[in-house]
């Protein structure tokens, strides 16, 4: 999906704020699907054990700085495309210049500018892994940068998913009012008409989406305020056995959700699909017709 988006994104549909921070957060997602793997679920089954130990200060802060990197990125992504579908359904106008050069590379730094505080604050530190129920489990040994940053992320937390939360909600307000003033005129000429329908539905589906990825965003919100200021004293291995259905859910969805959701990126996903089929059928017939003439001479 990700390399589809990417070679889709000079095309006129696909080079919208949109598809770009999707693309971005697609890759994200994977990376943080295989930090995950990488960094908790080996370490907490004690697989290569000594490896582990003995580079343990790289590799814990390599997994500490990606997973927090990856989950402020994936919060700004979420609150930047509900940003945008108000902006698309609000201020159209303003919406088409967030796809020029200077509009969508400011956008994505602010998307991608948490994993530079996660980079300054967290890598530095000296990690090591402690044994909690027969697992090891990565820590650091400076508390002070650690709760700086802790403390700036559960501040950015409450921020996305509030601001999530009123986009969303404005969203569907004036998408709803703009519909039902559309309904009411019956001058349109047909041509503009079903224009006008295509690029409805089309919205309609980009608006399902960031719904879908800010509903993902809220409920891991209250899982994390649950499980670090609620319950404090949660199981490390439930915490993180619940955390990860959480990350793969996350790191998988966006992708699936864009090819079920999304009218363009269907069409060209079955477009490639029916191309290489196509090709494999008429290079196995080719294949056989050699294989006759062989046969025969």
């Amino acid at each position: 999906m990700s390399t589809m988006l990417f070679k889709l994104k000079y095309d006129v549909i696909f080079s919208g704020p949109f598809y770009r921070l999707m693309f971005v957060g697609i890759i994200v997602d994977m990376i943080s699907a295989i930090n995950m793997f990488t960094g908790q679920v080996i370490p907490a089954k004690r697989w290569f054990e000594p490896f582990l130990l003995r580079h343990q200060s790289l590799l814990g802060a390599t997994f500490i700085t990606v997973t927090y990197g990856a989950r402020c990125i994936q919060g700004a992504t979420a609150t930047i495309l509900s940003f945008c579908r108000v902006c698309a359904v609000c201020f159209p106008i303003f919406y088409h210049k967030l796809g020029q050069p200077n509009y969508i590379y400011t956008v994505q730094f602010l998307q991608v500018s948490g994993v530079f505080v996660a980079l300054a604050l967290l890598g530095p530190d000296t990690y090591e892994y402690i044994m909690e129920d027969n697992g090891l489990y990565a820590v650091g040994s400076d508390d002070a940068d650690a709760e700086w940053f802790y403390n700036f992320v559960t501040i950015m937390e409450v921020f996305f998913v509030l601001a999530i939360v009123a986009n969303n909600m404005v969203t569907y307000t004036m998408f709803k009012v703009k519909f039902s003033k559309k309904k009411n005129i019956n001058t349109i000429s047909p041509s503009k008409y079903q224009g006008s329908q295509e690029k409805q539905k089309r919205e309609n589906g980009l608006d399902k989406m960031t719904f879908i990825v800010c509903l993902v965003e809220i409920i891991y919100f209250a899982f994390i305020v649950y499980s670090l200021q609620i319950n404090q004293s949660m199981n490390k291995r439930v915490f993180y056995f619940l955390y990860n259905i959480l990350c793969v859910i996350y790191s998988t969805f966006s992708a699936w959700m864009l090819l079920f959701v999304s009218k363009p990126i269907n069409a060209q996903f079955h477009q490639r699909f029916l191309s290489l089929t196509s090709r494999r059928s008429t290079r196995s017939m080719s294949i056989s017709v050699q294989g006759s003439r062989d046969a025969n001479k």
